[in-house]
């Protein structure tokens, strides 16, 4: 095993893909801490509801944690599609061939690239975290209310359920290019699920002909993954109901973990049974 995890080292650091896509997350959140530092007293200014008048336009503990939770935006998908060249590569190029032929136990080989890409997805996680909390120390001096900082509760959590989202991604990634052994086929379903099919579910899950059934969207694995860095979890009224969710943190990342590993068991099945 030991061997196989050496050589999933190496193709990982040696693909131009995983550089790419490291690098892409690193600047993506980069901009986006920025942007979130930089904007965080005049967000205090419009003020969430119920802000007290003359309340100095400071940013709060959540515009803080808003910005080290910042890598969630797009590095979570970009880390999926380093799952989704994993296995894709190989069946594109038909390497996959040369791999089995040389490692014959699947299960191991499987277990090495499930362990590669949530170590690689782990350690871009807690750097573009560490970029984050750079950004502060840099431009945040005098953004934010005094008391407001790494320390207080829950911005800890919402590092780790960061961290945690990113990987359940890289993860489904995996486990969908194992599936479809097709790329263009897997990138598709990546983005197709988070970012249309889910909002198209919630949507219709918001007509209030469906109110009875709006509780159910809050299972959706990857809108419950979300809850992974949600400040608290108090229902925003003003939000349409299919979107409303009072999953913990806890929960809302269990479903996406349970999802993610009933996609993963799926794909191991059938690397075992079916052919290269």
């Amino acid at each position: 095993m030991s061997g196989l995890l050496k050589q999933e080292w190496l193709r990982l650091r040696t693909l131009r893909s995983t550089w790419v896509l490291s690098g892409l997350s690193l600047a993506v959140t980069l901009l986006a801490a920025t942007a979130l530092t930089l904007t965080a007293a005049s967000r205090a200014a419009a003020g969430p509801a119920g802000r007290l008048p003359g309340a100095s336009p400071l940013g709060s503990q959540r515009d803080f944690a808003s910005v080290l939770a910042s890598t969630t935006q797009l590095t979570p998908l970009l880390m999926g599609l380093l799952g989704v060249l994993a296995f894709g590569h190989e069946y594109r190029y038909g390497i996959i061939r040369l791999t089995l032929t040389t490692v014959p136990g699947r299960t191991s080989v499987a277990a090495a690239r499930l362990l590669g890409v949530a170590l690689w997805a782990t350690a871009v996680g807690i750097v573009c975290v560490a970029a984050s909390g750079l950004v502060l120390a840099v431009l945040g001096r005098g953004r934010f209310a005094p008391g407001v900082g790494v320390g207080v509760a829950p911005t800890g959590r919402i590092i780790v359920g960061a961290v945690l989202y990113i990987v359940l991604f890289a993860l489904v990634g995996l486990a969908l290019g194992s599936l479809l052994r097709n790329v263009p086929a897997a990138i598709s379903l990546l983005f197709v699920l988070p970012l249309l099919a889910e909002p198209i579910v919630l949507g219709l899950l918001s007509i209030p002909a469906l109110d009875r059934f709006a509780g159910a969207g809050r299972f959706l694995p990857f809108h419950a993954g979300q809850q992974l860095t949600a400040f608290d979890t108090a229902v925003q009224r003003g939000v349409p109901a299919g979107f409303q969710t009072d999953l913990s943190p806890l929960a809302g990342g269990l479903t996406f973990a349970l999802v993610t590993a009933a996609l993963l068991a799926v794909a191991l099945v059938l690397f075992r049974r079916r052919d290269a």
